[in-house]
């Protein structure tokens, strides 16, 4: 992006190009702050309000017969592909353009690559047994069962790792429960 780009802030020089000046002034990766949380804000509520949407809208669509007129692993793949999409043009808008983006991506080491696409396999397949779920249960023990995996999961990071959670952690974890 040039000089007049409005994704660089126009007081670089003024602050010697410091990332705290930027941040101050309420810029941060050259992008204005107010902008880039009103978009977290709306991903993060319309992200919230689908999924808890899933269990109503899955249950709605079934057939008398208890089935799907469409394949469940295909919705999964459908969401997958369109959250890479996104990922795309966020990083694509962060970088300035699509050929910085792609030197990023094809210039980062192997180990990242593995860092994003195990955790990422082991989600799809969450959301391939999320889906099986919701064809076997209603969704109110769908979301019981949910609310058991946020638990079991910050008893198993602290098991693995090793970390103490302290007090507020604990409750909020049996609160959630």
């Amino acid at each position: 992006p040039g000089p007049s780009s409005p994704f660089r802030t126009p007081v670089r020089h003024e602050l010697g190009g410091s990332s705290l000046g930027r941040q101050a002034l309420g810029c941060v990766m050259g992008q204005p702050l107010v902008g880039r949380v009103v978009v977290q804000v709306v991903l993060f509520a319309f992200g919230s309000l689908c999924y808890a949407l899933l269990g109503i809208l899955s249950q709605l669509s079934k057939s008398e017969d208890g089935s799907y007129a469409y394949s469940l692993p295909t919705v999964v793949l459908t969401a997958e592909v369109v959250k890479l999409f996104l990922s795309c043009a966020f990083l694509i808008a962060e970088q300035g353009s699509a050929l910085v983006a792609w030197r990023t991506v094809m210039h980062s080491p192997l180990s990242k690559w593995l860092a994003f696409a195990v955790p990422s396999a082991l989600y799809s397949l969450n959301n391939n047994l999320d889906m099986l779920n919701n064809q076997h249960m209603d969704p109110a023990t769908e979301q019981v069962l949910v609310q058991c995996k946020i638990l079991t999961t910050g008893v198993v990071w602290w098991w693995v790792f090793r970390t103490p959670l302290g007090v507020r952690k604990w409750l909020s974890l049996l609160l959630l429960f």
